[in-house]
């Protein structure tokens, strides 16, 4: 499809969102039992930040320190490996956060809490206040940032931490502090920003690398292996994160 083809159907799905399923999840949220609600509410702290940033900023101070200290062409690989992977997932998860955390302050879009004042359709544009803060989901973003380095790392976890983070991006709905749409927006967000960051790794060979068949892959079998990975399991990827059908790992 063209461009405009795309950004049609885009803007046609959002509208539905936006006019339909954001003000019937908000009602079936407010039915939903105190206890259920309770539940989501314990869930939803997955999202924050802080637990998936604050590590990996560690993991990279730490493998700088030790590299300087452990003189060696095998040591110094072994932690700038280390220290590609972390900072990888920093810039991922971090830079995603930041991208929604600016969008959802210049957007300025009313949360939930306040649907019976203003409706769910109200933007104060650069209104840097928590309660027009809405749009898209941090938490959302985040998650699903995360899910996503896990996923390009390990193909095989990414059912598994994509339904987590499905289910926390979706917890922020039921409790009542965003929109459907805010979520869904978050999780678009943060599904879509590691792979850029990894392209542009791979343009400068840092941990990726573009395949022969097209694609990308990690750089080499040790890595593979630091990560977890099987013997035999292909090495290539493409944009998407699948397994590749022509390269296998031992071109790595």
């Amino acid at each position: 499809m063209k461009l405009w083809e795309q950004v049609l159907i885009a803007l046609s799905v959002l509208a539905v969102g936006f006019l339909l399923i954001d003000p019937f999840m908000l009602e079936r949220a407010k039915a939903m039992p105190p206890a259920a609600r309770d539940f989501f509410r314990v869930i939803t702290d997955i999202g924050r930040s802080n637990w998936m940033l604050i590590p990996t900023a560690t993991i990279i101070g730490f493998a700088v320190l030790l590299r300087r200290n452990h003189i060696g062409f095998r040591n110094a690989a072994g932690y700038g490996l280390i220290i590609q992977a972390a900072t990888f997932a920093f810039v991922s998860i971090g830079g995603a956060g930041l991208i929604s955390s600016l969008c959802k302050n210049i957007l300025g879009r009313a949360r939930p809490k306040l649907y019976e004042e203003l409706g769910h359709f109200d933007f104060t544009f650069f209104a840097f206040d928590a309660d027009h803060a809405s749009l898209p989901s941090g938490h959302s973003t985040s998650i699903f940032a995360f899910a996503t380095v896990v996923a390009i790392f390990i193909p095989r976890a990414r059912v598994f931490v994509y339904t987590i983070a499905a289910w926390v991006a979706f917890s922020r709905v039921l409790i009542g502090v965003h929109y459907f749409t805010d979520a869904a927006l978050g999780a678009i967000l943060g599904t879509v920003f590691p792979y850029i960051v990894r392209d542009r790794f791979a343009a400068r060979r840092w941990l990726f690398e573009y395949a022969p068949g097209g694609g990308y892959r990690l750089r080499g079998l040790r890595t593979q292996a630091w990560l977890g990975w099987p013997a035999g399991v292909r090495a290539s990827h493409d944009a998407a994160g699948a397994p590749s059908q022509e390269k296998s790992a031992k071109q790595g």
